[in-house]
């Protein structure tokens, strides 16, 4: 049996000095669209042990694109899935804490399993209260985090 050791706390802030929407007003007409939510590695590669962030923008759920007056809310995250090359490992714990910022900024810090061999890709994906999924980009496992 496998044993991984994950830190699933939480740094929720904007840490992160961009601006993110949940919509896109360029049209005036009201029939912009939305940008989707996405969760990108702070880094390419990490070595295994090595805590990574994992940063998510528009992580919102709901946008005004059309005028209607719907208000976009900040994903509640409530469920996380590690992925090493494809295939699924034990879920870590998620902080009940776990919220995007009101502009849809989201920071979680993810420990790279100690016995991944180098050269696989981990990914992450996580699910909000209300069903939507959101998976990462891939990190490459390297000894040397390079």
């Amino acid at each position: 049996m496998r044993r991984w050791s994950w830190l699933t706390t939480g740094t929720i802030g904007a840490v992160v000095l961009v601006t993110a929407a949940g919509c896109a007003s360029g049209d005036s007409s009201g029939a912009a669209s939305c940008a989707a939510p996405e969760l990108s590695w702070s880094k390419q590669a990490a070595a295994p042990g090595e805590v990574v962030t994992l940063e998510g923008t528009a992580m919102v759920m709901g946008c005004d694109d059309t005028g209607a007056g719907e208000s976009a809310q900040p994903m509640r995250i409530t469920a996380a899935e590690v992925f090493v090359d494809g295939e699924a490992f034990s879920a870590p714990k998620v902080a009940d804490e776990v919220v995007a910022t009101d502009s849809g900024l989201l920071q979680m810090q993810v420990a790279v399993p100690d016995d991944v061999p180098d050269g696989a890709e981990l990914t992450v994906e996580i699910t909000e209260s209300g069903g939507a999924v959101v998976r990462s980009n891939e990190l490459s496992v390297a000894s040397d985090g390079a």
